[in-house]
């Protein structure tokens, strides 16, 4: 009973931690608020640009890393244990 429990458990996929690439925050648009930060809207719109094109290269290299990981752990298992 314990083991069939445990290899049910461990048949399930492990939970997704949050992506360590952290998504830009959205432009301000508020003047008075700009206006304290000594900001333009368009120097604004710059930073949220700058941003995304920051999150958006994390994402395709995190992908990579995963990508290159995971075939290294495929030729492991075709190594140890074949094709089959």
């Amino acid at each position: 009973m314990i083991l069939s429990m445990m290899l049910s458990l461990a048949a399930e996929a492990a939970p997704q931690p949050l992506h360590l690439c952290a998504p830009p925050a959205d432009p301000i648009e508020d003047q008075e608020l700009l206006a304290r930060y000594s900001m333009t809207p368009q120097e604004e719109y710059s930073r949220y640009f700058d941003d995304l094109n920051a999150y958006l290269l994390c994402l395709q290299k995190s992908q990579a890393d995963i990508i290159e990981q995971g075939r290294f752990w495929h030729d492991r298992y075709i190594e140890l244990f074949g094709e089959g």
